[in-house]
């Protein structure tokens, strides 16, 4: 949303400062790349990706899922794992590892606000259902629990779903929030049946949540770098022709996103907004 300032904040940190900070930085190594990077994040951002969800009406969903529906999370599950995949992913793990890693990004892999998390998501998904989105009025969200569903098949394996009731104003709203598996940890002998057992969901990574965000930084964002070598490697890194097809298709929407809050930032979004090069 344009009227997000945490978002158009960050945006223009990532499409503008990041660039400066390169140029001006005597940079050796892919670590110490990912570094300027990290160290001057603005103090908000982990508040710009927090989870990959889908939401929809609880009374649309019944006790099942559609293949439609499950076909949407196995994307989801595939686009992390092709995250995990690049090589920059690797370099990003060892640096958040190790000891020269900022200590904020720690708030990125933090599930201990997993509620508080959870309650925005039905809020905003609410709020886009109802058709008001980037409404002022601030929804209530009841207590959420967590079940499982079967799909609409002969499959067995269960799906994680978040529900909850949504207050705003006198309206009530009941959501279902669609959960991605690799981001669902099941535990105290959870079965195939319907109950919830013992789940617990969990954020993406800090990890993939920065490897997509450098991969999303348009090409020229790198250009500052001195060291032709190193330039040469940040690029081979970053370059979304080396992206499998789903993974470039999420990468150039993301870059696309960001290109957008930057336009609505600087009052241009009435421009030619053509898709950004790869």
């Amino acid at each position: 949303s344009c009227r997000n300032e945490s978002w158009n904040g960050i945006a223009k940190y990532l499409a503008d400062d990041v660039p400066l900070l390169l140029k001006f930085e005597d940079v050796k190594d892919i670590k110490k790349v990912i570094g300027i990077v990290c160290a001057s994040l603005p103090s908000d951002f982990e508040k710009f990706i927090q989870w990959v969800a889908e939401v929809r009406r609880a009374e649309d969903g019944g006790t099942s899922i559609s293949q439609e529906e499950k076909g949407r999370l196995a994307a989801k599950d595939e686009v992390l794992k092709q995250v995990q995949e690049t090589g920059l992913y690797k370099h990003i793990l060892d640096f958040l590892s190790s000891s020269a890693c900022c200590r904020r990004l720690s708030s990125l892999t933090d599930d201990d606000n997993f509620h508080k998390v959870a309650a925005s998501i039905c809020c905003q998904g609410a709020e886009i259902l109802a058709g008001k989105t980037g409404s002022a009025g601030c929804s209530c969200c009841q207590e959420t629990c967590v079940k499982c569903l079967k799909t609409d098949d002969n499959d067995n394996k269960p799906v994680a779903v978040l529900s909850a009731t949504v207050l705003s104003g006198q309206n009530e709203e009941k959501v279902d929030v669609l959960v991605p598996p690799s981001l669902v940890k099941l535990g105290c002998g959870v079965s195939n049946g319907t109950g919830s057992g013992c789940i617990k969901l969990q954020k993406p990574a800090g990890s993939n949540i920065l490897t997509a965000l450098l991969l999303a930084l348009p090409p020229e964002t790198w250009s500052g770098i001195k060291n032709e070598e190193l330039l040469r490697e940040t690029h081979g890194l970053v370059c979304t022709e080396n992206l499998p097809p789903l993974l470039q298709e999420e990468i150039l929407h993301l870059r696309r996103q960001l290109y957008l809050l930057k336009k609505c930032q600087e009052n241009k979004v009435d421009e030619d907004l053509s898709a950004p090069s790869i």
